[in-house]
């Protein structure tokens, strides 16, 4: 049977060509869409390892050079944005908050692993309590801290797999510069600030310390505030703190809202092309369904023979349906052969189970839809009766 069905597709090689390169190109399509996808719900599902809700990001720029006059009025902006009942608690931060637009990264090297690319935050001692950050070795860095002779550092544990492999990291010394060194004091689960779509990537935190750097400005508030904490608090606070420094540009933002905004990044670019692949295989699939259409109303003859031979309907059925299944395999090993080339040569920094995923998600939906524009042509050619094929003959 098997055999019958080859020398039937190379007979009508030429038109079934056509057939096969759109499966082909339907399933690379079918292929890049899901691997995307699979990528981003794998990571989605993951835990960001921090509480966004409720926190609120002040964005401060001043507008003068005055260094001094500057990180005076900050500090007595943290004073007074920390004495509002609503607000449990307050840390200054980097430009490169969490959903930000911003990112920071550093390498760092540490026995035989060399220049390793990691993310770089910086944040006070409150920022484990703004960010709810739960530590699964040592502790998050604190005034105890100021008389340590090297700088204290907390990492996630991203970091801690690739920079210490199977050490332990806690108290370990890396390189800073010839002046200082970073001394680990903890380590955290997860920390993926970029966005709930991201991979984790390996991350560090240094301390801020306004006693300490006294020339240095940090512009971004992060704020955590009592939950049903409404607008009229937002703009009192923002009043106060305008008092404080006049000159300086003010702007507050909820982290839900940063959420958002850098989700739909992620979510436009794959509807969109969600949209694409499903117009693609539409198309295919009427190339299915008009070619075996075409090929029963041709086939009369062939179909009467072999009824009047003794070939029942599933027979004539299930002839259809594998001349289909073999041309969808023609095209699908092709394509196959083609995708897992990309894992093969590490086109991407992704892991190789996404595009295992992708690849039998779009073999199956490939032959999924292979038998269903199949179903109803075949059914009509095993329909036909034998008399009547080879009176039209």
């Amino acid at each position: 049977m098997i055999r019958h069905l080859f020398k039937l597709i190379w007979n009508r090689k030429r038109n079934n060509f056509l057939l096969m390169t759109e499966i082909f190109f339907c399933f690379l399509v079918l292929f890049g869409v899901l691997s995307l996808v699979v990528y981003n719900v794998r990571n989605y599902t993951k835990p960001l390892g921090f509480e966004h809700e409720n926190v609120w990001l002040l964005t401060m720029r001043p507008t003068n050079d005055s260094s001094a006059l500057n990180h005076q009025n900050l500090e007595q902006v943290l004073q007074r944005v920390r004495a509002f009942p609503e607000v449990q608690y307050a840390s200054l931060s980097t430009s490169n908050a969490p959903f930000a637009f911003s990112q920071m990264t550093d390498v760092l090297s540490y026995g035989s692993v060399k220049d390793l690319q990691t993310d770089v935050y910086e944040a006070e001692d409150d920022f484990q309590g703004v960010m709810q950050l739960e530590l699964s070795q040592g502790r998050w860095f604190g005034p105890a801290d100021n008389a340590s002779h090297h700088e204290p550092i907390v990492i996630n544990k991203a970091l801690q797999e690739q920079l210490f492999l199977a050490e332990d990291p806690l108290g370990k010394l890396i390189h800073k510069n010839d002046s200082t060194n970073y001394r680990v004091v903890g380590v955290l689960d997860h920390y993926r600030a970029s966005s709930e779509f991201a991979a984790e990537s390996p991350a560090m935190f240094s301390r801020i310390n306004l006693q300490k750097n006294k020339d240095s400005f940090w512009g971004e508030l992060l704020i955590r505030v009592k939950p049903g904490t409404g607008v009229n608090i937002e703009e009192k606070m923002v009043k106060e703190i305008s008092g404080i420094s006049k000159d300086w540009t003010l702007e507050v933002a909820t982290l839900e809202k940063m959420r958002q905004n850098k989700a739909k990044l992620t979510l436009v670019p794959m509807i969109a092309l969600g949209f694409i692949c499903a117009f693609l295989i539409f198309n295919v699939a009427l190339g299915l369904f008009g070619v075996l259409w075409y090929n029963i109303n041709s086939r009369h003859s062939e179909i009467g023979l072999r009824r009047a031979l003794g070939a029942d309907s599933r027979q004539i059925y299930l002839q259809f349906i594998g001349e289909v299944l073999v041309l969808a395999t023609f095209g699908l090993l092709l394509g196959v052969v083609f995708a897992m080339q990309i894992p093969l040569l590490q086109v991407f920094q992704v892991g190789s189970v996404v595009y295992t995923i992708a690849i039998a998600g779009a073999v199956a939906t490939i032959y999924l839809l292979t038998v269903l524009c199949a179903f109803y042509p075949s059914r009509q050619a095993a329909a036909i009766h034998p008399a009547t094929a080879l009176h039209e003959e």
